[in-house]
């Protein structure tokens, strides 16, 4: 067997052709070989044939090995490493976000996650809506955006509005107007009220007024229909101001040029639309709010309506011969008033005011006389009495809401009649007198008597009718209005 080995200079030396046996003699190798055994001539060798592994070092080329399963080097056209062990198909190495597995940092196999890998596709796994391409991540899957997912994503500007979703409310953040439903994006960048931005813009006829959006302009403003002005009038493009005549319902009228600011002037006429009695010219608005007619009162049935100012009844022409005067009572616990005054009350402009307050024992009242005299009583001064008529009517109405007691007074009840001996208890009705001008009626066949008179009167007597008296009881305040006092059949 020959055994080579080389130098660090890659000298090749003789063949060794002897070999020192144990016993330190040199023998030759034809002489030896039969006197070896087996174990010692396997040591020989291993000793005599051990490699030079500097030599081994300096000649090993990283290029120039051959290309194979488990060899030295790699010459083939990928990337070499050392050894060639990382890479056994002599390939590029893959990284982590393309080695086809989920790795821990990822949502999903090769994206997502807190990897540098892509943003995973639609339907790949996810944990929140950052892993996914389309940031919207749906029951931990990703999901395509779309306006009504409750996300703000795609090109929105605020939740599911703004961008290619539809306009965003007041308060939303915008980018342009385009992005508000107000068509106004704010230098804050967000959505605003454009009625308030102090120029004309969107749909606006005018400065922040007119349109469908905004609050109709003022007199003067421009406008393009009767809607976009306060007045309903749109003329030459300009608002035109309201008027009672112009035939269209504006300003507060409760029909068209009538009623309201007009009623003054214009009262709305029986079944045209009211929203008060004062809309009316009968001044009767009903619960339908349709002017009502009045009832009609011929002259001769008025006791007074203060149309002359002052506290008689009416003489010119005489009514019935009466020919009384009012007056106040009370008692004496306070002191009341009452004077004529002005009302305007559609076509009456007097009434009657009666003001009193603080009265302790039984209260106090207005009343006037069927004739000039109360007492004695003189029934021939009545040349027509009350028989012929049912009851009371009259208007009224009190600065607040008021009881007020309608009395009336007979011979038998009255001290004028000299037939009781224990007087002034009478036959009545109390009626409740609200804010707002109404007519009231007190029909006699309704009234009922105060207990006390001596001796008890059996019946009412018209016939005898001596006054009518307006009473308010006890610890009230009070101011009454009444108008057109009237008998009515």
């Amino acid at each position: 067997m020959v055994c080579y080995t080389r130098r660090s200079s890659g000298s090749r030396i003789g063949a060794r052709s002897s070999f020192v046996p144990p016993n330190r003699f040199t023998t030759p190798m034809s002489l030896g070989f039969k006197l070896l055994v087996p174990s010692a001539l396997a040591l020989y060798f291993a000793a005599a044939c051990a490699p030079d592994l500097d030599s081994l070092s300096a000649s090993y080329s990283a290029t120039g090995g051959t290309a194979g399963t488990g060899g030295i080097g790699s010459s083939g056209a990928g990337n070499s490493v050392a050894g060639g062990m990382e890479n056994p198909s002599g390939g590029a190495a893959p990284t982590a976000c393309s080695n086809g597995s989920k790795d821990a940092n990822e949502s999903d196999v090769d994206c997502g996650g807190s990897s540098k890998c892509d943003r995973c596709a639609t339907k790949s796994r996810c944990t929140a809506s950052r892993d996914c391409e389309s940031t919207f991540c749906k029951n931990n899957i990703c999901a395509e955006p779309t306006c009504t997912d409750k996300v703000k994503n795609q090109d929105e500007t605020g939740v599911d509005c703004g961008g290619s979703c539809s306009p965003c409310d007041v308060g939303v953040a915008c980018d342009s107007n385009d992005d508000c439903s107000g068509h106004y994006c704010t230098v804050d960048k967000a959505c605003g009220d454009h009625c308030l931005s102090g120029t004309r813009e969107a749909d606006e006829t005018d400065k922040d007024c007119g349109g469908p959006s905004c609050a109709p302009c003022a007199d003067k403003s421009l406008c393009s229909e009767a809607t976009d002005c306060l007045s309903l009038v749109c003329s030459n493009n300009k608002c035109v101001a309201a008027t009672c005549n112009d035939s269209i319902k504006n300003q507060d009228e409760s029909a068209t040029d009538c009623g309201g600011v007009c009623a003054a002037t214009k009262p709305c006429d029986v079944g045209v639309r009211c929203n008060s009695e004062a809309d009316c010219a009968s001044w009767i608005c009903s619960a339908a709010g349709k002017c009502t007619a009045d009832i009609v009162v011929p002259d001769n049935q008025v006791l007074d309506n203060f149309e002359d100012g002052d506290f008689n009844l009416p003489t010119n022409p005489p009514r019935e011969a009466r020919a009384g005067n009012w007056y106040q009572f009370s008692d004496m616990t306070a002191t009341p008033s009452f004077s004529v005054v002005v009302i305007d009350r559609g076509a009456s402009h007097k009434g009657f005011e009666t003001k009193g307050a603080d009265f302790t024992k039984w209260g106090s009242g207005v009343g006037v006389d069927m004739a000039a005299a109360k007492a004695p009583y003189n029934a021939s001064a009545h040349t027509s009495d009350a028989s012929s008529y049912a009851g009371l009517t009259f208007w009224a109405r009190a600065a607040t809401a008021l009881t007020v007691t309608v009395v009336f007074p007979d011979e038998d009840k009255d001290a004028g009649g000299k037939l009781c001996t224990a007087c002034d208890h009478h036959y009545n009705k109390s009626i409740q007198v609200g804010t707002n001008w109404q007519r009231y009626t007190v029909l006699f066949a309704d009234l009922i008597l105060e207990s006390g008179t001596v001796p008890t009167p059996t019946v009412f007597k018209p016939n005898a009718l001596i006054s009518v008296q307006f009473r308010m009881g006890l610890g009230t305040t009070y101011d009454l209005f009444l108008d057109d006092i009237a008998f009515v059949k």
